[in-house]
């Protein structure tokens, strides 16, 4: 401090009460900043909480308009519903599933003419189509079955979560809405299974019968034993895991039996329906080289010899036929008063079928229905 400068002393000597203030001074100045830099840090802080309080309850209100989280159930079979939606089922497998219920259907539509579906040598394209003739309507069925049974249970589900937290005595409808669909499985459980184990049973119900109720007693038994243990704090999860995938096995192969009974079914409808209507079918007219033995199934089909002509060969000619298939280079021909009754084609009633091979020693015209 100079001389000039105020409070100074002669001799460049700084006054004590000078310095002191300069203490006081300073202290004062590291106060404000401290209050400054402890204020805002404070604020900091504070809003960092508050964004995570307000965070939080804005997460709380989500929740509390969407509602319940879904369970693990309804998560699987929305994924699921997903993935069959988009096509999620390889190739390999949904070919398989087709040429097998075509290979069904077809065996049984083709015996209903005495024919063995491994001697007409069908191509795999033909066996795929009756094969996707067969599984429209087990599909369509599977899949109704399938979106009623998830509304029930979203419905269910829905009060179950209502009733979680009330009062033990608030769940004794779902209670005995359990109990009931216990009791109603257990039932077509017995009913699939004197089906399976007595023949004439399965012998007169309708196709498909025993395994329906087989697989789906199964499903309702195991769905009424879920409502009626929903408020059990207590499980044992590892068998029930295994108890809802043998019900599950179960169900997959009741259902693969029930689409192969109706197959069968289909392929005996589909052989009945070409014989009404085998009246408007085209006639195929026969031309061959040498004669025919037609034994007596073959009554309705006339004979006619050819008078000889330059250049003719054949000299044989049938008609009153009617083309069932063509096949391997061979033409399977059935007469056109197919001999029916009113249990056919359940039981064998005569008619036959010729097998002639269609190359130069055979010739076919076909002419078209001139009736009404």
């Amino acid at each position: 401090m100079t001389e000039d400068e105020p409070g100074a002393r002669p001799g460049g000597v700084a006054s004590p009460r000078t310095a002191l203030d300069t203490e006081h001074a300073d202290g004062r100045e590291a106060e404000r900043v401290g209050g400054r830099g402890g204020a805002s840090n404070g604020e900091r802080a504070g809003g960092r909480e508050g964004g995570r309080a307000g965070d939080h309850k804005h997460a709380g209100g989500r929740e509390d308009e969407g509602g319940a989280q879904p369970s693990s159930l309804e998560r699987r079979l929305a994924s699921f519903a997903q993935a069959v939606g988009i096509g999620a089922v390889p190739p390999s497998i949904a070919v398989g599933l087709l040429f097998y219920f075509g290979y069904v259907a077809g065996r049984r539509r083709f015996a209903e003419f005495g024919l063995d579906l491994d001697l007409l040598d069908l191509s795999t394209r033909a066996v795929l189509l009756y094969g996707s003739e067969a599984l429209w309507f087990p599909l369509a069925a599977l899949f109704l079955a399938a979106l009623l049974g998830l509304w029930g249970h979203v419905e269910l589900a829905r009060l179950v979560r209502r009733e979680r937290a009330a009062p033990a005595g608030r769940g004794r409808v779902l209670t005995l809405t359990g109990w009931a669909l216990l009791a109603a499985g257990l039932v077509l459980v017995a009913r699939g299974a004197l089906g399976t184990l007595v023949p004439d049973v399965a012998a007169t119900e309708t196709p498909g019968t025993s395994p329906v109720c087989l697989g789906t007693g199964a499903l309702v038994a195991a769905y009424g034993r879920w409502l009626v243990t929903w408020r059990r704090a207590h499980r044992q999860r590892l068998l029930e895991r295994a108890a809802a995938v043998a019900v599950v096995s179960l169900a997959v192969a009741s259902l693969f039996w029930a689409s192969a009974s109706y197959a069968v079914a289909y392929g005996r409808g589909r052989a009945a329906d070409f014989v009404a209507g085998l009246a408007a079918r085209p006639e195929v007219v026969l031309d061959t080289t040498e004669p025919l033995d037609l034994g007596p199934e073959f009554a309705g089909v006339t004979q006619t010899r050819l008078p000889p002509a330059k250049g003719r060969r054949h000299l044989y000619r049938y008609r009153h036929l009617r083309l069932l298939t063509e096949s391997g280079g061979r033409l399977f021909l059935i007469p056109a008063d197919w001999p029916t009754g009113p249990r056919w084609p359940r039981v064998w009633r005569g008619g036959g079928t010729l097998v002639v091979p269609y190359d130069a020693g055979s010739r076919i015209r076909l002419l078209p229905y001139d009736g009404p």
